[in-house]
This record gives structure tokens, sequence and C-alpha cells, in this order.
């Protein structure tokens, strides 16, 4: 199957412009779907097809794909205000929200801050916002500090080719070359004679600061939609140890697991599709 998702670009009320992938079906129901870090909107490209009943958004988040880079630091609570951004130049008053990995982290905490706006929530490989003990602040603060010093001094040479840059791609992600190719080819650009990375090089800098658990179970309680959690089988290990430790925060949740790694909506995308549409019950 295939579906054409035509690109869009919104302008943000502070200039930014930001790319969207969108499959014009205006009149159903709205699917927003935020991506993974270091992703773009295309690793919803294998789903695509299969949410044709959906008006599917897939949104290339500040610094990815064909979005404009930021002029200050990318860090977490700034993602939602972004988002904010992204609604209101769209007009979008009520949707679905569909996030992957870090778009999960970024959807969950926006429902809780505007739940009016969300109908359901669909979380793939994401169960909100990353946390740590108030006594590991000195050493992430450290860490942060001298992550950003090195994305300073860090030069790149680029690929010679599309191929070598995919290589690379799959061997510091969990991620089968098909898909990695999706993301690349929208990832990359081409200048004198070699593929670049388009994505700003400061989004591999570290979180100077993290939430407290209990912070990132205040925003979990104050989601009012039912949520919708979707897993690998192979996908990251310490999911199933937040599952534990969050499951009761949620009002209404379901759990769902699917063959596959962290990327399973990109290799398991007709089966992903299947639980996404039930949940929605739109049929």
């Amino acid at each position: 199957m295939t579906a054409t998702l035509q690109e869009r670009r919104l302008r943000l009320a502070d200039g930014r412009h930001i790319a969207l992938l969108d499959n014009g079906q205006e009149g159903r129901p709205l699917l927003v779907a935020l991506h993974g870090w270091l992703d773009n909107g295309a690793s919803f490209l294998p789903l695509a097809p299969w949410l044709g009943a959906f008006h599917l958004v897939c949104v290339d988040l500040p610094g990815h794909g064909h979005s404009d880079h930021k002029s200050t630091p990318y860090v977490f609570v700034d993602w939602l205000d972004d988002l904010y951004q992204i609604t209101q130049a769209a007009g979008w008053q009520r949707f679905i929200l569909l996030g992957h990995s870090l778009g999960a982290l970024i959807a969950s905490a926006y429902a809780g801050v505007f739940p009016e706006q969300i109908e359901r929530l669909i979380l793939l490989e994401g169960l909100g916002p990353l946390s740590q003990p108030e006594e590991e602040v000195p050493g992430q603060l450290r860490r942060a500090i001298l992550n950003r010093t090195r994305t300073r001094e860090r030069a790149t040479s680029g690929f010679a080719t599309l191929e070598e840059a995919v290589a690379a791609r799959c061997k510091v992600a969990d991620i089968p070359s098909s898909a990695a190719r999706l993301i690349c080819e929208r990832q990359l650009e081409a200048r004198a004679g070699r593929w670049y990375w388009r994505s700003d090089p400061r989004l591999r800098d570290l979180s100077p600061l993290r939430m407290s658990e209990g912070q990132a179970q205040a925003l979990i309680r104050a989601i009012a939609c039912p949520v919708l959690f979707i897993r690998g089988e192979q996908g990251f290990p310490g999911l199933l140890a937040q599952w534990q430790l969050r499951e009761a925060a949620f009002g209404h949740i379901e759990r769902v697991t699917v063959a596959g790694g962290h990327h399973f909506h990109m290799e398991n995308s007709s089966e992903t599709a299947v639980y996404i549409e039930n949940f929605a019950q739109i049929r």
C-alpha cells in the first residue's frame, strides 16, 4: 500500500517555519503525529497507507527534517511551547495526538498541560517525560555542559553517499536499514558533492535538567483523555519498569505489545494501525 503525503509549511508566531507531511484527508478525524529524537515526519510513511481513515499530519519537530532550527537550546519543556504554537498556527482545536519515543514524551506532557485539546492520546515506545532523582542533578548538569562544549567543537565531513549515511544511522540506532533510509532521505541535504545532516547538531546536547518523578506523574495525572500505549517486543527494555512505576498515574490506559523493535511502527505498520484505528473508534 502507498499513501501520498503533501508537504506543508507553517509559520509560527516567533517567525520560525515548521514542515508538515499531510495526507490531505480534511474532514476526517485529525491525527497529529510526532516523531522521535533525530527522526522526522518520514518515520510515519510506512504507517500512513493504513491510516487513510484519518486526516494524518506528521510534524517535523524544530531542528529536524525540513523544519527550521531553533536559536535557543533544545530544552524539554520548550517542545510543549513549540507544539502549542503549531496548533495555533494550524488552527487545530481538538485532535488525536500520537507520539513515538521523544514524540511520545512530548505528547504525554502536552496532553497534561492542554487536556482540552486532546481527544485521544497514543504513545509508541514512551510513557511520559524522563525523570531523575534530585541527587543526580549536579552530575546531570556537569555532563550537559561538557556535552555542549563537545557539540560546539565537533566538525563533520558529511557522507560520500546516501548508503553511507544510512549505515551510520543503523549503527547508532535499533532500526532496520529500510526504515533508516526513509528517515535519512528527508534528513539529508547535498552540498558540494557530499551529503550532510539537515538536523541541528545541538539536538545531540544532553538535557541539563530533568523532572522529578513526582513532577512527571503530576503531568500524567492531568491527562483527561483515554490513552493507548504500544511498545515493541524488542523495544526499550526500561519501558517495562516505567510502566510499573507509572501505570496507576494514568486514568484510562490500554497497553499493547507488538512484534518489532523501537521503530516497530515502521516495521510492523499494518498491525500498529489496527490498534490505532480500534482505539480511536472511528469505524
